[in-house]
């Protein structure tokens, strides 16, 4: 069985997955595809906003660099070490906290607002029963 192979349109930027060349015609404008120059595996572990950038800088035909050696070897360790990861939720969870903070002090402003609000109705309230109609 033939391997797929990743297809894209020159005109809309659509993508598709074929075995055969003849079968890669873009649906929308009726053209045949071209051949996007990665390998269907390494393409489908790509997120979409990734695959849409590559597939825009090969219609713009902006070439591709090649990675560096270094690249190329710590790349595993960059994908297996979560401290970067870790450190990026805890500034969230950090802002969040804060957030929080300022929230509850807000809503303690608030409480007091209302609470006050409800003393001077009853406050009116009452003077208003207590002096004499005419």
């Amino acid at each position: 069985m033939r391997e797929l192979t990743v297809y894209y349109c020159n005109k809309c930027g659509r993508y598709g997955f074929y075995q055969v060349a003849r079968n890669a015609v873009c649906p929308v404008c009726q053209i045949p595809m071209s051949v996007f120059p990665m390998s269907y595996q390494y393409f489908m572990d790509l997120d979409y906003t990734l695959r849409d950038q590559l597939i825009s800088e090969q219609i713009a035909g902006i070439p591709e660099t090649a990675p560096s050696i270094v690249q190329r070897i710590t790349e595993g360790d960059r994908k297996n070490n979560s401290r970067g990861d870790l450190a990026g939720m805890k500034a969230q969870y950090d802002a969040l906290v804060l957030e929080n903070r300022r929230l509850h002090k807000k809503n303690a402003e608030l409480e007091e607002t209302i609470v006050w609000m409800h003393d001077m109705i009853w406050d009116l309230t009452l003077k208003l029963r207590e002096t004499p109609r005419p």
